[in-house]
């Protein structure tokens, strides 16, 4: 019975706890259960761990090691692979005891193992498993018969290969060297391509360049050539002299496929009758003891690129199509530093300089680029740069809430680390396929930022050097600082970072470090990074969004403006029904008049649940017209919502049709007062037509329009209360924006309880145009012209409802159902938004942005060209008298640019939460940048693209939008 096993495999150790079997993770684990309960047997087979020679002897029958090599030779590691390159034909696995030494007990199996001539370290490994099971039950057999043949192994005869060896130049195949062992070299390091290579790639040298070998074949004919000449390119494979026979060779990428052959000898400029590299004895045993030196550090390494991290800057621009242009700025030095001695200089820039990253990314986790310093031969260094990674990943974790000092001390711990560790072998990532797969780690320079530290020469003594690949660190930006006189200087690709972003990043980095040199204890994410001339961009200059508007009116008193302007024009069609102004307003003011004789006052919610009809309508402007605040109610919602939101406003009045009373319930309705909106003999039938003055009621702009309830995906449903005054500055922007002279209204296709409703339903009855009252849950199958006929002014979509329409209009050929479309409520995807641009290039595209907290929408970009596929559509500038703000966790501004929390102020920020003071205030702010104004943190990432307009990123609590409504 197998009493516990410890393995590092997650399939193995998944399999034992299915088996019911104890599964250890560490040699102390396991070592502690053998000394309370003592077992018979230990048997290692691949076993990575060294067991302590205390356990082994814990094993009261004996202990026994599975070894891939035939003992005494081949001890150690990776014996396969050493046995391909020597050229064995004949091999064998090994059973032995286990004692102290390392492969050193005496031998109880021996199984044979014959090595053909086309053998990868792959095929072998699998006979060799193969044998070693077979050995299994022949050692079984033997303890259990008692009948084992031990013998002692011949240690002078005795080979090892410690873990650390590499093989000749790490892989690179030598052209002076026999045909046979250029084949052998590439078997011996082929462990299959969904394997570990623990040893290296087989590889060539071309020019200033790498390129993985997947085959060579050795051919019966030898040139007269000199080794390494090109005697053949052809599409798949090249042919080359070697110091034997000719051989075929054939490549592979950084992702393991094959590489057309004759492309690459183009890209190298290589041609027949060319030379291939021949490696010098000196060099190619610099390089070979260098890759052994860094093979003690692999793990390490492997470990930090298993977590690779990209870190991007917001200036950044899209790599799309981007031609790597290279530049370097001018030498530059802190004055605020110039107190401080050379090495000081350096390492508070450095330390500065990923303060300042985690600041304007985000990201407290950061990784960047590191140049180590290695110390290789001058005769070996060229192409020790290549078999050696140039630039290795270096990891930051910055917690903005500590001063410099912890910061630092931070810093010099990881700089600790890269000393220690150096650097990699350039063939790592190839080698391992949990790495490969990673595409970003396939590139030499796979990090966007990265940090040089010169310490040779100051850097204007460098001359042209900082255009070549040793000194970027970062693929996009490279901070370049010497270590002799504290100065530094910046190399960056100008086709993803301009110039004047290298200069505003400098300005930051600088006001940074001076005020650490002020006041170096403050915490590091409270430091004001800003120039005064940026600040006021961010504060002021993008939200001179000031424009009149009637703030000392009442939504329905624009309304009843309008019915006195074309009180015969339509106003309002449902199916087969047509109201016209005078009708509507003349029904609408009988209903206000008797829910004012009902007790209906200012700011008093008033509950709605109808169907989407004229009387639906009716009842808002009612609700309006009497004071009242509306809170809308969707008989298509779960009826325990509807009772929670019920319960919540506690409204003394709801006006439902027949639908709203079943989905409400009787309960729910026994202490409300109830208004039934389609009955036979209406209650205010008798009621005058004329308006109700609003100023005898008391009522004004601050008074509420309506309350409506949020998803409530956080807990609760939040009622949202809205002011006349917020939603008349909306509207009257819709208004200057979409209907100044609209002709044909919009049409409803949204629930009453989804606040993006508001913009077509009240748009066009301020207006003078119509509402049209379009049937569920097909509204977009009536939106297509070749319906009606009809070209809208403005349609309002969720950008799911678009999907949706998109499909239906895929073979319609006629004109636009709508002359601008507007699309909110959830991120838009790019590509419904270019079938638009498509197939009607002249409608107005609008992507409209904001939460209910701030009435309706906050800011809007009109999109106005072809949109790639792949891109994030902007949601714009903030709309008329509406200020938004990109702020830090501290509620401070972040650089243009970077990443933030959204906040918005202005005329939309509604009054606050129903019922909810506490969250009202965490949630409603004072606005520290103008006096007298308050701000609604959105809970929504955001930042400035390049030319104004804001990015939304996501959220900050992760919740995402379907169809308007938050889960």
């Amino acid at each position: 019975m197998i009493r516990a096993v410890l393995c590092a495999d997650s399939r193995f150790s998944e399999w034992a706890t299915g088996a019911n079997i104890l599964c250890c993770s560490s040699v102390d684990e396991l070592s502690t259960f053998i000394d309370i309960e003592p077992v018979e047997y230990i048997f290692s087979v691949a076993n990575p761990f060294i067991l302590p020679v205390g356990m082994l002897r814990q094993a009261r029958q004996g202990a026994f090691n599975y070894h891939d090599g035939p003992l005494p030779q081949y001890a150690g590691t990776h014996a396969t692979s050493w046995a391909l390159l020597a050229g064995e034909s004949e091999y064998a696995i090994t059973w032995h005891c286990m004692d102290q030494g390392v492969d050193t007990g005496d031998v109880v199996v021996r199984r044979q193992v014959l090595i053909t001539p086309t053998d990868t370290a792959f095929t072998l490994n699998i006979r060799c498993y193969e044998a070693a099971i077979e050995g299994f039950r022949e050692l079984l057999i033997g303890l259990t018969d008692g009948a084992l043949d031990i013998r002692p192994q011949r240690m002078l005869d005795r080979s090892y290969f410690p873990r650390y060896r590499r093989p000749d130049v790490g892989g690179c195949l030598r052209w002076d060297r026999s045909a046979e062992d250029l084949s052998a070299m590439v078997r011996a390091l082929d462990f299959g391509a969904n394997y570990p290579n623990p040893l290296g790639m087989p590889k060539v040298i071309l020019v200033d360049d790498l390129v993985a070998v997947k085959r060579v074949k050795v051919l019966d004919r030898c040139s007269d050539e000199l080794p390494g000449s090109l005697l053949g390119i052809h599409r798949w494979n090249w042919r080359v002299a070697t110091a034997t026979q000719d051989v075929d060779v054939w490549f592979s990428g950084p992702d393991g496929q094959s590489i057309d052959a004759s492309a690459l000898a183009k890209h190298h400029g290589l041609d027949i009758g060319d030379r291939l590299h021949i490696f010098g004895v000196e060099q190619a045993s610099s390089i070979t003891s260098e890759l052994e030196m860094l093979a003690v550090q692999e793990s390490f390494w492997r470990q930090r690129l298993a977590g690779f991290r990209s870190l991007q800057l917001p200036f950044f621009l899209s790599s799309a199509l981007a031609m790597t242009k290279w530049q370097s700025s001018s030498e530059n030095a802190f004055s605020v530093l110039a107190e401080l001695a050379p090495i000081e200089r350096m390492v508070h820039i450095v330390v500065g300089w990923l303060i300042y990253l985690s600041r304007i990314s985000g990201e407290s986790e950061l990784q960047l680029g590191w140049s180590p310093t290695l110390n290789v031969s001058g005769v070996a260094s060229e192409a020790t740069g290549l078999h050696i990674a140039a630039v290795v990943p270096m990891k930051i974790v910055v917690d903005l809430d500590d001063a410099f000092a912890e910061v630092r001390r931070t810093v010099e711990t990881e700089f600790a680390l890269l000393r220690a560790h150096k650097s990699f072998a350039g063939d790592l990532v190839a080698r391992y396929p949990a790495l490969k797969n990673i595409e970003a780690l396939r590139s030499r320079c796979p990090w966007p930022i990265g940090i040089t530290i010169r310490e040779g020469a100051s850097s204007h003594e460098l001359g042209s050097a900082p255009n070549s690949g040793i000194l970027r660190s970062g693929n996009v930006l490279t901070l370049e600082v010497c270590s002799l006189d504290g100065s530094f200087r910046w190399h960056f690709d100008r086709s993803r970072l301009a110039p004047e972003n290298v200069e505003r990043i400098t300005q930051h980095l600088e006001k940074l470090l001076g005020a650490v040199m002020a006041e170096p204890r403050q915490p590091v994410g409270r430091i004001d990074i800003l120039p005064a001339a940026e600040r006021g961009y961010l504060l002021e200059e993008l939200n001179r969004t000031e424009a009149a508007y009637p703030s000392e009116r009442c939504i329905h008193e624009l309304f009843e403006a309008q019915v006195r302007r074309a009180p015969e024009a339509v106003a309002l069609v449902h199916e087969n029904e047509r109201l016209s102004y005078g009708e509507l307003n003349a029904r609408a003011n009988r209903l206000a008049h008797h829910l004012v004789a009902l007790g209906v006052r200012p700011d008093q919610p008033v509950g709605i649940c109808v169907e989407r009809s004229a009387a639906m309508v009716v009842g808002l402007l009612a609700i309006l017209k009497a004071g009242g605040a509306y809170v809308p109610l969707d008989a298509a919602y779960p009826g325990a919502r509807l009772r929670q939101i019920l319960g919540e406003a506690a409204p003394r009045l709801v006006l439902a049709d027949a639908a709203g009373r079943a989905a409400l319930g009787g309960e729910a309705l026994a202490g409300v007062g109830l208004v039934e909106l389609e009955a036979q003999s209406l209650a205010w039938a008798g009621q005058p037509s004329s308006d109700p003055d609003a100023r005898a009621l008391g009522l004004g702009p601050h008074h509420l329009a309506y309350v409506i309830y949020t998803s409530g995906s956080t807990g609760t449903p939040k009622g949202v209360m809205v002011e006349h005054r917020n939603l008349l500055n909306y509207l009257q922007w819709s208004h200057r924006s979409y209907y100044e002279e609209a002709l044909n209204g919009s049409p409803i296709l949204h629930s009453l309880s989804f606040d993006g409703i508001v913009t077509t339903l009240f748009g066009p009855l301020l207006a003078g145009a119509a509402l049209y009252l379009l049937k569920p849950p097909v509204e977009t199958d009536l939106l297509s012209p070749a319906n009606d006929g009809r070209v809208y002014d403005l349609i309002k979509l969720t950008p799911s409802h678009l999907s949706l329409l998109n499909r239906q209009l895929e073979c319609y050929e006629g004109p636009a159902p709508t002359k601008a479309l507007m699309v909110g409520g959830e991120p838009l995807v790019p590509a419904d938004i270019q079938f638009w641009r498509k197939r009607f290039p002249n409608v107005r595209l609008i992507n409209h942005f904001g939460p209910t907290e701030a009435t309706v929408g906050s800011v809007t970009f009109e999109i106005s060209k072809v949109i790639d596929g792949s891109a994030s559509i902007p949601i714009g500038r903030p709309i008329a008298n509406t200020r938004v703000y990109v702020l830090d966790g501290h509620g401070e501004p972040v650089p243009f640019g970077a990443a933030g929390e959204l906040y918005i102020g202005g005329a939309g920020v509604a009054r606050g939460y129903l019922n909810r003071p506490e969250l009202t205030a965490e949630r409603f702010i004072a606005s520290p940048f103008v006096e007298g104004d308050r701000l609604y943190r959105t809970g929504d990432l955001a930042r400035y693209l390049p030319d104004g307009n804001l990015e939304f990123l996501g959220r900050t609590d992760e919740q995402v939008k379907i169809r308007g409504f938050r889960i």
